[in-house]
């Protein structure tokens, strides 16, 4: 079977890196000319939660020659555009691509890819991209997970294969409810990159800060409340139970906190990718993937999401340079006022 990773950044260079170390031929593939360059030249080298240095193959978009039968696709939501003709063109006709995207990427790629060739995976963990050839593992290795799943929520034989092949790599489950496993691990996205951006910081950070982790919060129930309106019936992710969370009163916020905080306590050092591309001067996936999405989605169905949508702003006029990388943004989010009780 010829593999590839599609978006070799922070964590496709851990994917990659692992698949390689326990067998398997993988080409990392990425547009970085010089991330290439150094894994090539130098190997794949993971430090933070994990130490390995790991030869690898990589290459870039414009040197691939050969089809694929399985890509993991990783790329950015924001670099869709120019990645996925890639993916159409170098994908076998039965062959198959497994997007890890954060957010809710299938619809996209069964425009360009076609649905019967696309399955999700809702990956369960962190990392950060520190220099060519380097990627930082920020979650512990224990929680490496992967929930994959066909969009129509069959056990096939393909989904049995990926998942064995990702069992090197850390700990797959397959999925029978795929939107609603991604639903809760979207959530989870927004309620935490979208306010590490505003924080300036980890999600540590905004688990250790009163105002932020009352955002998150609320920031959940907006999610949850969508899901509803929807027709979506969250499943949990990790073993949490996200819409467990929800709350109509000041008294089940303050009860339901200690939980939200328990469901990304061993994610504490991520911190939001968002930021890195607003320090290089990218444009942050905010509107593609996380919090302004579910603004899309609150407009569709008629949920309010204020706290989405203040988030949104915030990360707008950092992008814009309007406001500065500051950890006093979230003291700009103002939460709705509940019933005590």
């Amino acid at each position: 079977m010829k593999m590839a990773v599609m978006g070799a950044g922070s964590l496709g260079t851990i994917l990659g890196a692992l698949l390689t170390k326990n067998g398997y031929k993988i080409d990392l593939i990425d547009v970085n000319a010089a991330h290439v360059k150094a894994l090539n030249e130098k190997g794949a080298k993971i430090i933070g939660l994990l130490d390995l240095v790991q030869p690898v193959k990589a290459l870039t978009p414009d040197e691939m020659t050969e089809p694929y039968d399985l890509i993991f696709y990783l790329t950015k939501s924001t670099q869709d555009e120019s990645a996925l003709p890639y993916v159409a063109k170098y994908l076998k006709p039965d062959g198959i691509v497994i997007t890890g995207q954060n957010g809710m990427p299938e619809e996209t790629l069964n425009e360009v890819i076609g649905k019967e060739r696309v399955l999700g995976q809702i990956t369960g963990w962190g990392a950060t991209w520190i220099e060519p050839g380097v990627s930082k593992l920020t979650s512990e290795p224990d929680h490496m997970t992967y929930e994959i799943g066909e969009q129509n929520g069959e056990i096939t034989d393909r989904l049995k294969q990926v998942a064995e092949i990702l069992s090197k790599a850390g700990k797959p489950r397959m999925l029978t409810n795929l939107i609603g496993t991604r639903w809760s691990k979207w959530t989870s996205n927004c309620c935490f990159s979208g306010m590490s951006a505003v924080v300036a910081g980890t999600f540590g950070d905004v688990l250790d800060n009163p105002h932020a982790i009352r955002c998150s919060a609320h920031i959940l129930n907006e999610s949850m409340a969508i899901a509803k309106a929807a027709g979506v019936t969250p499943e949990p992710f990790q073993g949490d139970d996200y819409a467990a969370l929800a709350f109509t009163t000041e008294k089940e916020l303050e009860a339901n906190i200690p939980g939200l905080k328990a469901c990304v306590e061993s994610h504490r050092n991520i911190r939001t990718g968002m930021l890195y591309d607003i320090e290089a001067g990218r444009y942050p996936e905010i509107d593609t993937t996380y919090n302004g999405v579910q603004c899309k989605l609150g407009a569709k169905y008629g949920v309010p999401t204020p706290v989405n949508q203040q988030v949104v702003d915030i990360v707008h006029q950092m992008a814009e340079g309007k406001l500065k990388i500051d950890p006093a943004n979230v003291n700009l989010i103002k939460l709705p006022v509940l019933p005590k009780e």
